[in-house]
């Protein structure tokens, strides 16, 4: 077999066995896709039923400047439903900036509907419990 022809037939091996080397997957903030991996992800939601435009973050937010992925509608007082996908941290949410204001913790893994809570348009602010800068 000429070497052209070795070469050939051991590329599809080859490009096989370094797809398997790219490492271990992490949750990625704010893409769009609410994950667990890497700690777990808080993600927010503008309805209720888990559904719709998501915001989805790794970390603590003392303040909601930010928008649902893809689109310009502002996280602020606007999230309706919300899920916790850090398995071991409990999440606790604020209604103003800064931790501040009317609070609702929510457990790890836990999802919450806010529709029925009378906190439905009202968070702020969240932060994992393992923050030191988290008052809870």
């Amino acid at each position: 077999m000429s070497r052209m022809r070795m070469l050939l037939a051991a590329a599809p091996f080859f490009l096989v066995a370094s797809m398997g080397l790219g490492g271990t997957a992490t949750a990625g903030s704010y893409n769009g896709i609410c994950e667990s991996s890497n700690g777990g992800e808080v993600c927010l939601y503008d309805r209720a039923d888990h559904t719709g435009p998501v915001y989805d973050t790794l970390y603590s937010k003392p303040e909601y400047t930010g928008t649902y992925y893809g689109t310009n509608t502002s996280i602020n007082n606007s999230v309706s439903s919300h899920w916790n996908r850090d398995p071991d941290t409990q999440v606790w949410f604020f209604t103003q900036a800064n931790y501040t204001g009317g609070a609702m913790g929510t457990l790890p893994g836990f999802k919450a509907s806010d529709e029925f809570t009378g906190f439905n348009n009202s968070w702020s602010s969240h932060c994992f419990e393992s923050n030191p800068a988290c008052p809870r």
